[in-house]
């Protein structure tokens, strides 16, 4: 066996080998454990006494150490708080500190000015605070204070000035801010127009006087930063006198002889125009008709009538101007008893067999004095012929007039019918019925697009069904006029009238229709078309042909070409000749055709036992600027041709004779007999497609040209 080996320590080792020994058997032993430290205090070290402006977050973090008697802590849990609603918030919420015992928080300070606070906690140690200060805000707006809208006489200043207060984000006052006042329109003077915001952040402007006319002025205020405030003032009379119209008599339910009338008048009694009087019943039952008036420029307004109640006895009224007291009114009803029965409408005339009659009958009511009586019941009877008559028994209205609504004659050559009111001597009326010639009426399409087949057919068979109504139009006039926009060039005389159809790619199916309506017109009465346009959409048109709606829809837009909504409201020499004004209200709630021949055709087409209570003849009201004003109402009539909608497939969309009239009223010669039947008001949609096909029409975009006889152009009228 080999000798164990000597094992020597160096006296190092074995001092080292000692402790070892030492701190292991230490380790085999027990000892007391340490305890957790516990913070004492906090203290706010960093980021408190800062100032920042209100709402914004301050730009040093504040920091929070926890201590102990040994000194920071690590791991401490500090809570932290704003001091009150007012002073913002704080983020974190909830933090430990870190290694060198600190904690630290972003301060975003509250809307309030001044003094703001932060307050720490940890357990049940004394919390502490942090504080800063906060300032102004930015200013950001601006309101009135004063009053928005005034009345003011004219030349003089307003008696409230316009005031505002500038605020910051927090609705603080803005004070020490530059405010600009300036007029919105001309006439106004202003002074002071620079002012400075005070404490309160009030700003006023030094004076306002506002023009010498009836006109709404106005003043605008603002701050660099762009915000305003708008204050208005309308220009008033000085006075408002009663000049005319006062302390009358008249029969019960009749308009006064002399309408009420009042002055409006500047401080130096000049005349003020342009001031708007309302005229107001305020007892007894009347009405006035225009109940609105504008002074003229001799500052005169008087309504059109003061009607008077049915019962008698006073009755009063005011004229009233905001800003102005009334001026009063008062007049006196008495009973009045039918002394004479006089036709105020031709008492002869003629027409086509089966046509209504251009003027229905009408009569006034009288007493023995000659002053008109209102509320008699008048009677109308067929005494001669097989006409038809709507309405037969009318009341005398304010002016006594009693009105057969529509008048049709039949087949027989002689017509007549009777007006009676009790005991008094009738009325008589007649009309020679006569059968209407050929129509003369050139009305020829030509294509600039090759049409299909069905196409050129629908075209072809529009052509026969107007020239059925329209027997002839206007004059030959000399056309030559260069292609504009899309109307093209023309050179040649037109004795009726030229279309030019197109179809084209316009924007696919269900969208726009297409274009319809007069490019050149004739200067004589009625300026009937010359030359128009007829222009679709190919893919609407294989829609409507393949729904079988295509005849519908071609025989309806050339309607618009003959000027059926194109030429109701047409004035292109003002004042020099009589304008087309066929449609009132436009652009209204309530507007209609008030052409007398589509009226009467109107007024025979309620349905039996029903009464219209509306104006005739209504014109649509809704839709965009190539449906409303230029059809019939859709609520109202329904399934007739002419309305913005071609009903569904398998509902019929028949040409209503007040559709044929309205071009009487515009001034063609018209046979009304071959119009479809129709009635309204009891008519009930049919067939397994409710949904009718609107006709999203455009209008042209170039003006309508005026020719005169000579083929000269003596009028370039934009479309409205």
């Amino acid at each position: 066996m080999p000798p164990t080996p000597e094992i020597r320590l160096s006296p190092a080792r074995v001092v080292g080998a000692t402790f070892t020994l030492i701190a292991l058997a230490a380790a085999c032993g027990k000892s007391k454990p340490t305890e957790p430290r516990v913070a004492t205090s906090l203290n706010v070290v960093a980021g408190s006494a800062q100032v920042g402006e209100i709402g914004v977050t301050l730009p040093v973090k504040v920091k929070v150490v926890a201590r102990d008697a040994e000194g920071p802590i690590p791991g401490a849990k500090i809570h932290a708080a704003p001091q009150n609603q007012q002073s913002g918030n704080v983020s974190p919420e909830n933090s430990s500190t870190d290694a060198s015992g600190a904690s630290e928080f972003t301060w975003t300070l509250g809307p309030e000015v001044g003094a703001q606070g932060l307050i720490f906690t940890s357990g049940t140690i004394t919390p502490v605070s942090a504080s800063a200060t906060g300032s102004q805000g930015a200013a950001v707006g601006l309101v009135a204070v004063s009053e928005l809208l005034q009345f003011a006489v004219v030349s003089r200043n307003v008696t409230s000035l316009p005031s505002v207060r500038v605020f910051d984000t927090f609705g603080n006052p803005s004070p020490g801010i530059v405010v600009t006042f300036f007029p919105t329109a001309p006439g106004s003077v202003l002074t002071g127009t620079t002012q400075t915001s005070n404490q309160s952040g009030i700003a006023t402007i030094g004076s306002w006087s506002v023009g010498p006319d009836a006109l709404l002025y106005g003043v605008r205020a603002t701050i660099p930063r762009g915000a305003t405030a708008v204050f208005e003032a309308r220009g008033i009379p000085a006075t408002l006198t009663q000049v005319a119209g006062n302390g009358q008599t008249s029969n019960v339910g009749t308009a006064l002889p002399v309408a009420p009338a009042v002055r409006a008048t500047r401080d130096d009694g000049s005349p003020l125009p342009g001031v708007s009087v309302l005229f107001l019943v305020t007892s007894g039952g009347g009405s006035f008709q225009s109940a609105t008036v504008t002074t003229g420029s001799d500052g005169i307004a008087r309504p059109a009538n003061w009607i008077l109640g049915t019962t008698p006895g006073v009755n009063r009224a005011e004229a009233f101007v905001s800003g102005r007291d009334p001026v009063l009114f008062s007049a006196t009803g008495v009973p009045a008893a039918p002394g004479s029965l006089l036709g105020s409408s031709v008492v002869m005339q003629s027409a086509f067999f089966g046509n209504f009659v251009a003027k229905p009958p009408s009569v006034v009511v009288r007493d023995l004095a000659g002053n008109p009586v209102a509320g008699e019941t008048v009677t109308f009877t067929v005494a001669q012929g097989d006409g038809q008559l709507t309405g037969a028994t009318q009341i005398s209205d304010f002016l006594g007039r009693a009105t057969l609504p529509a008048w049709r004659l039949g087949g027989a050559a002689s017509h007549g019918v009777s007006a009676s009111l009790g005991a008094l001597p009738p009325i008589a009326f007649s009309a020679i019925a006569s059968a209407p010639p050929p129509s003369t009426f050139g009305l020829e399409v030509r294509f600039l697009t090759p049409p299909s087949g069905p196409q050129q057919l629908a075209f072809d068979q529009a052509v026969a069904r107007w020239k059925q109504i329209l027997l002839s139009g206007g004059a030959p006039y000399p056309i030559s006029e260069p292609a504009f926009g899309t109307c093209p060039a023309m050179n040649e005389t037109v004795p009726g009238l030229v279309i030019f159809a197109t179809i084209a790619v316009i924007d696919g199916p269900g969208s726009v229709l297409g274009q319809a309506g007069p490019c050149i017109v004739r200067d004589d009465s009625g300026f009937l078309p010359a030359m128009g346009i007829m222009k679709f959409d190919v893919a609407d048109l294989a829609t409507l042909e393949t729904s079988g709606r295509l005849n519908d829809v071609i025989l309806h837009e050339m309607g618009h070409v003959l000027g059926f909504g194109t030429m109701w409201n047409f004035d292109p020499f003002p004042g020099v000749q009589p304008a087309n004004a066929l449609l009132t209200g436009e652009g209204g709630g309530d507007p209609f055709f008030n052409g007398p021949a589509t009226r009467s055709a109107f007024l025979a087409a309620v349905a039996p036992g029903r009464t219209f209570t509306g104006t005739p003849v209504p014109v649509e009201n809704s839709g965009g600027p190539g449906t409303r004003d230029s059809h019939w109402r859709e609520a109202i009539f329904s399934n007739e041709l002419m309305t913005g909608f071609i009903s569904p497939t398998g509902i019929p969309n028949p040409l209503s004779a007040f559709s044929a009239a309205s071009f009487r009223d515009l001034g063609y010669v018209v046979n009304d007999a071959p119009a479809d039947a129709f009635s309204f008001l009891a008519f009930l949609r049919a067939g397994p497609d409710l949904t009718p096909f609107e006709l999203r029409e455009e209008r042209i975009p170039v003006p309508i040209v005026v020719k005169n006889r000579q083929g000269r152009t003596v009028a370039r009228v934009p479309r409205l």
